[in-house]
């Protein structure tokens, strides 16, 4: 049963990456980045869930301190929204971001650490 479950978090992460490369949306130098580290990081996550082993333990381990660092500046400090929402602060708008992308991105980090770490 949590097998089906990660599988379904896959896609849950997957999906939009591939829905923004399609409709372009990562034209500029951060977006492209970010790209970047949700693939790598989706890997990590695919190898860990299918038992698979792609490349290195050290690149895993690099790939999830750089991951966390990455995401964390990208939902912290850097601005990547075109649209503002009336009626809400920008405070509350960056710590219900900020909250949300933890809730969303914590599994994916969990895995990719047991990958790299090899607690399996």
């Amino acid at each position: 049963m949590s097998e089906i479950l990660w599988i379904a978090y896959l896609g849950l992460i997957g999906a939009p990456a591939i829905g923004f490369l399609l409709k372009g949306k990562y034209k500029t130098v951060v977006m492209k980045i970010d790209f970047l580290v949700s693939v790598t990081t989706w890997t990590g996550l695919f190898g860990y869930v299918t038992s698979i082993p792609i490349g290195d333990a050290l690149i895993w381990k690099i790939v999830f301190f750089v991951g966390i660092l990455w995401d964390l500046i990208f939902v912290i400090f850097l601005d990547h929204s075109d649209e503002k929402m009336e009626g809400i602060s920008e405070t509350t708008l960056k710590i219900t971001t900020v909250v949300f992308s933890i809730i969303i991105l914590l599994p994916l980090y969990y895995g990719v650490y047991r990958y790299a770490f090899h607690v399996m």
